[in-house]
């Protein structure tokens, strides 16, 4: 398989997608599409992996890690159930790419009165803390090397040390968009 390695087109689509979810306001819940109107999707049918951006050591999204390895996998399942198959000595008709984010997340669920800025009187409630994800998928053209196709989804992470489920339907949700209708 031809690993594709321009590494600065593959950094422009993860930022401009990336800015563009931090422009949309990025809550909990939060999936989009983006797609280019006039690429014709309909001459897809093989696909490629772009070389993947290092990540810093201890990364969960860290190239060949556990999680790295689920979401590719997922990925590569749900192309292929939707009829897609890996360009094998040839030339792919588009490239994907992902990228993701965790955060963590805290959350105040009770009472509060706020007194003056940055007082605030906290009745009966509890503090909560919890993970929440980004998952961006990227499409490229394979001739163009453009961005024709992005989406994103954010959620809470359920389960941390068991994200197979999580990571399988939020695959299945994004690339269940793709290609645009």
């Amino acid at each position: 398989m031809r690993l594709v390695t321009d590494r600065r087109l593959a950094y422009v689509a993860v930022i401009a997608s990336c800015l563009f979810l931090v422009a949309s306001g990025a809550v909990a819940k939060d999936t989009g599409v983006r797609f280019e109107r006039d690429a014709d999707f309909s001459d897809y049918s093989t696909y490629d992996w772009s070389e993947p951006e290092a990540k810093p050591e201890g990364s969960p999204l860290a190239v060949g890690g556990a999680l790295d390895t689920k979401i590719r996998n997922a990925i590569d399942a749900r192309l292929q159930a939707q009829g897609f198959e890996p360009a094998i000595d040839e030339e792919p008709d588009f490239i994907v790419s992902f990228d993701g984010a965790m955060e963590t997340v805290t959350d105040f669920d009770g009472l509060r009165r706020d007194i003056t800025p940055g007082v605030a009187w906290v009745m009966e409630g509890s503090i909560n803390s919890y993970g929440r994800g980004t998952l961006i998928i990227t499409i490229r053209d394979g001739e163009t090397e453009m961005v024709v196709w992005s989406a994103w989804t954010t959620e809470k992470v359920k389960d941390p040390d068991n994200p197979d489920r999580q990571v399988g339907r939020a695959v299945k949700k994004l690339l269940k968009k793709f290609p645009p209708r």
